[in-house]
């Protein structure tokens, strides 16, 4: 869009710190009164609609494309980020007596009867099923405010500069509005640690999340760029000094070669009495450092083999009932189906860029499957088209366990112009076949390891539109990806054949959206038909 509002240098180093932004969509107020007539309707004469709301109140694609809300995502994001299918309605409902001992960073749930969201602190899970925590910006978490909220009605919770954490602690730094004006949007770094808070008012209060996710590595900023050197802006409130790590996002951003910037005099800063004990994790991770320090993490990292932490881990309830196959009880590195922390080595070898290339694909060679894990995560985040790369995740693509499967996949697509023909043949096998280990469903909502592999492929897809001599392989895979039973994979798979934007493919693209097509104009107790 030519009238986007791009963000600026200092906005978006302010965001690298905090991990949160908020701005108002300058919206017109009578589209913020209709969206938030039409919830408190649906939510009070329908069955929740989940994923499903935007087609009932469409109205919000006008805040999502509005020229502040399209401009502060394509800054972060990139021109061609994804709008991701998961999306919901946060409704707080009144609770039935006030709290006087509930502060800024209680963390009990304590919300009113049929609220759909949670007062206590959390990083979300990604949906359907789990996927890497990732320090870079590759997906945002976006609030829209259709109405005013007071301070009694419980605006939500940030603890800024969390993103990079490894799990819910110390909750210090936290910020909540005093007041949030209708049109209001809200974008936080998807990891950043947050929560609800209690409406103490008399009327519900709504919130509604969207997922954003970055479809291809910076090659240039994509803000309103005009000075290279990293500055930490003034009016910041993360109180941890996390140079390193905020100079390496920054330069990623802006599409520079980690190997030319990573030892340019970017060092540990010596305040370990002044920093968290995230932060100090943070800074070990991200500090300069010497290639002859890579043999040390390939070892270190390898101690970890063997212990199966690739397997999903049983989560029971006080009555011993299973809540998650794979739910992580502290967020530590191991597999679980919300979202997993890597290895601290994974994230350190990606510092080293095409240094660390060679020994991340031997790791990745290796027979333990959360080693693989760890590699393929790694690779993927370098985002080298490189031969043996790809060649390498491709094999790992043959694997019988899915979370291997998945993790290469998630590779890959950050990888998208130098996928070949033999990965196309994989992928479509993928499609084409149904593996029994996969079928089990791994979370209460239903989701299997199939699912979330085919919505994995979907992303390596839509990524590869831009690799224009493979469209129509893309879009034979995608075709028969729009008849699966996860709707996640059939809605990406469909966005991927607009992109493509070829007869056949917008032919298929739209008669699958046609299909699907939703009339908000009608109502439960008038004009249902």
């Amino acid at each position: 869009m030519s009238d986007q509002v791009l963000l600026t240098d200092e906005e978006v180093q302010k965001f690298i710190v905090d991990g949160v932004m908020s701005f108002q969509s300058g919206i017109d107020p009578s589209i913020n009164r209709k969206i938030h007539e039409l919830l408190q309707y649906s939510a009070e004469y329908e069955m929740p609609l989940g994923n499903n709301f935007l087609s009932r109140v469409p109205d919000i694609y006008k805040i999502l494309r509005c020229p502040r809300v399209s401009g502060a995502l394509t800054s972060l994001l990139g021109p061609n980020y994804l709008i991701h299918p998961h999306r919901a309605i946060h409704r707080s409902t009144p609770v039935a007596k006030k709290l006087e001992d509930f502060t800024l960073t209680t963390n009990v749930h304590h919300l009113g009867k049929g609220s759909t969201a949670t007062s206590l602190w959390h990083q979300d899970g990604q949906s359907p099923l789990a996927r890497a925590r990732h320090h870079l910006p590759k997906y945002l978490i976006g609030f829209y405010c259709p109405h005013d909220v007071t301070k009694q009605m419980g605006p939500t919770r940030f603890k800024l500069g969390s993103y990079m954490h490894q799990s819910v602690t110390e909750i210090t730094e936290v910020t909540q509005p005093d007041f949030v004006s209708a049109g209001t949007f809200m974008l936080c770094h998807f990891d950043t640690v947050h929560a609800g808070f209690p409406n103490q008012a008399k009327l519900d209060r709504f919130l509604i999340k969207f997922v954003f996710v970055r479809t291809s590595y910076p090659v240039r900023a994509s803000w309103n760029h005009k000075e290279n050197e990293w500055k930490k802006p003034t009016g910041t409130s993360c109180k941890d000094e996390l140079t390193p790590a905020w100079h390496f996002v920054w330069n990623w951003m802006r599409g520079q070669d980690q190997n030319k910037n990573r030892l340019s005099g970017i060092s540990k800063p010596n305040l370990s009495n002044h920093l968290s004990n995230q932060g100090i994790r943070v800074n070990n991770i991200y500090a300069s450092g010497k290639s002859s320090e890579l043999e040390s993490l390939k070892v270190s990292l390898l101690r970890k083999a063997g212990l199966e932490k690739h397997v999903h881990e049983p989560f029971m309830d006080e009555q011993g009932n299973l809540i998650s196959k794979g739910k992580s009880h502290d967020n530590s590195p191991r597999w679980n189906e919300k979202a997993v922390v890597m290895e601290d080595e994974a994230y350190r070898l990606v510092t080293f860029g095409e240094d660390a290339i060679d020994l991340l694909i031997e790791i990745l060679m290796s027979e333990d499957p959360w080693m693989q894990i760890n590699a393929a995560f790694a690779l993927g985040e370098l985002g080298f088209c490189n031969p043996e790369i790809i060649k390498a995740l491709t094999l790992r693509l043959e694997s019988n366990i899915d979370q291997v499967v998945r993790q290469s996949l998630d590779a890959l697509a950050c990888m998208s112009l130098g996928l070949t023909d033999n990965t196309f043949d994989v992928l479509e096998k993928l499609v084409k076949t149904s593996y029994p280990l996969w079928q089990e469903q791994l979370v209460p909502r239903g989701w299997t390891g199939q699912d979330q592999i085919r919505m994995n492929l979907a992303l390596v897809l839509l990524n590869a539109t831009v690799v224009v001599d493979q469209h129509t392989r893309i879009e034979d895979i995608a075709v028969l990806l729009l008849g699966d039973p996860n709707g996640y994979a059939s809605a990406i798979a469909a966005e991927t054949l607009i992109r493509i934007n070829s007869p056949t493919s917008l032919s298929a693209g739209i008669q699958y959206l046609s299909d699907r097509r939703w009339d908000e104009t009608l109502r439960v107790h008038n004009k249902r038909y």
